[in-house]
């Protein structure tokens, strides 16, 4: 009888096994949509897709619908002209690429540049240009100041823009260029370029982003510090306008999607020549992030909450409707979202007894913050005991690295996501960014499907 039970299991886990889906790996040296090769998106390419149905399921399956049929050929054949822009999903980044007669040109669509123009989130415009370049005369009017590029020399704001820029860190150059960092002292650095530059002194410290020591960046000469615009970023750009200092300030957290967030490194790319670099990193992200979508296309919406309280800043931050985070519960992972009403980008703070109110009744609890800020979670959520996730044993936080690895990894964050809602589908997969949270002692682990 226990041969019998054996060979039985063996049968069913074989026919698991064949049953989930295993994508084969699409090639992320060539743009979605780009499926003839040609390092262009244009008609050509709808041609080919109708002819041709046999490609990898991350190449081929452009709506994300787990098949490559009629439907992507019709997809592609409305879309190709917005897939085939340098920027697909950010709403916030403005960019512009010009060869040397100032006629526009698209890089990321095999076309050869020689100027840029980009626009950053308090409307500066910038002309973009290799040091040997003079400045052309097509140009005027349509810039405020003029950087030689790639950068040198620069002071970051925030772990997000070291996370952007990782990626393009091909060579060295860029993280190279990072002379101070806010906040540089104060975190727990998970890329270890930054942990030695910080250790050896070529990176400075140059305080938090709500008292930077100016002394120290002034003396750093930067051609650029990067902000973040509102909270404490407005009155970083106040300062650097007092002490004229070029500023470039990016608005990645306001985007309404993971891939938009990812997509600003892009920006970057442009300050440092590397588009090439972006173009192969973010089609792999972009690439993978839709298997996501794939997996969870026929499953039923479990309802998610997402907040943490924080009594001294005086309630509970949510993500708005059109944010990021929201769009990535609902859009990207099939998730239905308790404050999907409260509409704009970015967070809103409401009081926790709203919160609560419908945070009770969700499936799922992500509580967005690690560890590490969450001794006091029991004092700071009354009642959290009797909410269905906790009950359920669906309570989740952040792990350490969210914020730095997480976003170079966006692809995996919203695979993590997904398996949190739906463990069913991703029987066996353990999480990397959201861990199971036991708030009795105040602990986190990775969280396996079952």
């Amino acid at each position: 009888m226990p041969k019998n039970i054996n060979i039985t299991g063996y049968i069913l886990l074989t026919v698991f096994l064949l049953l989930m889906p295993v994508y084969a790996e699409g090639d992320y040296n060539y743009r979605l949509g780009d499926v003839n090769k040609d390092g262009s998106i244009d008609i050509a390419d709808v041609v080919y897709l109708f002819k041709h149905r046999d490609l990898d399921i991350e190449d081929g399956d452009l709506n994300a619908d787990n098949s490559i049929d009629i439907a992507d050929v019709v997809y592609l054949f409305v879309n190709y002209q917005k897939m085939r822009e340098p920027i697909h999903y950010a709403q916030n980044i403005k960019i512009t690429y010009y060869d040397e007669y100032g006629n526009e040109v698209n890089p990321y669509n095999g076309e050869k540049y020689a100027y840029k123009i980009v626009e950053d989130a308090t409307g500066q415009r910038f002309l973009l240009k290799n040091e040997s370049q003079p400045i052309p005369s097509w140009a005027e009017g349509k810039y405020d100041k003029v950087i030689n590029i790639p950068l040198k020399n620069v002071v970051v704001m925030s772990s997000t823009h070291i996370a952007l820029m990782e990626p393009l860190n091909d060579d060295g150059s860029v993280i190279g260029s990072v002379k101070g960092i806010m906040w540089g002292g104060k975190y727990t650095w998970y890329f270890d370029d930054i942990k030695k530059g910080l250790s050896d002194g070529s990176i400075i410290d140059v305080g938090s982003s709500y008292s930077p020591n100016y002394e120290l960046i002034t003396n750093i000469s930067p051609q650029v510090v990067f902000v973040y615009p509102g909270y404490s970023g407005d009155a970083i750009i106040e300062k650097c306008k007092e002490l004229n200092l070029t500023y470039f300030a990016d608005a990645e957290y306001l985007e309404d999607s993971y891939l938009a967030r990812c997509e600003w490194v892009k920006m970057f790319a442009a300050f440092y020549n590397k588009e090439d670099i972006a173009s192969k990193y973010f089609t792999r992200i972009e690439k993978r992030a839709l298997n996501v979508k794939r997996l969870t296309r026929n499953c039923d919406r479990p309802l998610v909450a997402w907040g943490k309280n924080y009594p001294t800043w005086g309630g509970t931050w949510v993500p708005r409707a059109q944010s990021y985070v929201a769009k990535g519960i609902v859009d990207d992972c099939k998730g239905d979202y308790i404050f999907k009403d409260i509409p704009g980008t970015g967070s809103e703070c409401i009081s926790y007894e709203t919160f609560a109110e419908r945070a009770k009744d969700a499936d799922v609890w992500v509580v967005p913050s690690s560890t590490a800020w969450l001794s006091n979670f029991k004092e700071d959520h009354p009642g959290y005991e009797n909410f269905k996730a906790v009950q359920n044993g669906r309570l989740f936080c952040l792990s350490d690295d969210y914020w730095q690895l997480g976003l170079m990894n966006t692809d995996e964050v919203l695979m993590d996501l997904a398996t949190i809602l739906h463990p069913d589908v991703f029987k066996g997969r353990t999480t990397h960014y959201f861990l199971k949270y036991n708030p009795n002692d105040n602990t986190a682990m990775p969280y396996t499907a079952e």
